[in-house]
């Protein structure tokens, strides 16, 4: 197996296998890097890259936002739901303008709930790797 194809397996094996609460943290990784990747692009003006990885930054908001609990999730819900729009929207503004000021916001806001996840799961322990619903499809989306 080739390194890329081996990379790409790996990558794939450890999504399959992670519990809901690891999925959320790599997400949020995931969107972490695709950032830092748009902004490399930005500066070394290449617009395409630049719009296909802020796309992928996106495409996981809007699979956090599609996977809040609505209903069971309360206050908490209803403030990241108007976060992950807010972030949604600044991404937009970010790959209109190309604007790695606007990335580097999006970012700090993602860092920080990645942060806050991460502490809430410690808190949390083995409780948060139980799937609320197990026929409940899991993210839909390849980082």
């Amino acid at each position: 197996m080739a390194g890329k194809e081996y990379s790409k397996y790996y990558t794939e094996n450890q999504i399959m296998t992670a519990s809901p609460a690891k999925l959320v943290s790599m997400l949020y990784e995931g969107a972490i890097k695709f950032i830092d990747e748009a902004v490399e692009a930005i500066n070394s003006e290449d617009f395409i890259k630049a719009n296909e990885k802020i796309k992928r930054v996106q495409d996981i908001v809007l699979e956090l936002n599609l996977a809040l609990d609505m209903e069971r999730g309360g206050a908490l819900a209803q403030n990241l739901r108007a976060l992950y729009n807010y972030v949604f929207q600044r991404l937009i503004q970010a790959n209109v303008k190309k604007d790695n000021d606007i990335l580097k916001e999006v970012r700090g806001i993602i860092s920080d709930l990645n942060s806050t996840w991460k502490e809430a799961m410690k808190t949390l322990g083995n409780t948060a790797n139980i799937a609320s619903d197990p026929n409940k499809p899991r993210f839909n989306i390849s980082i």
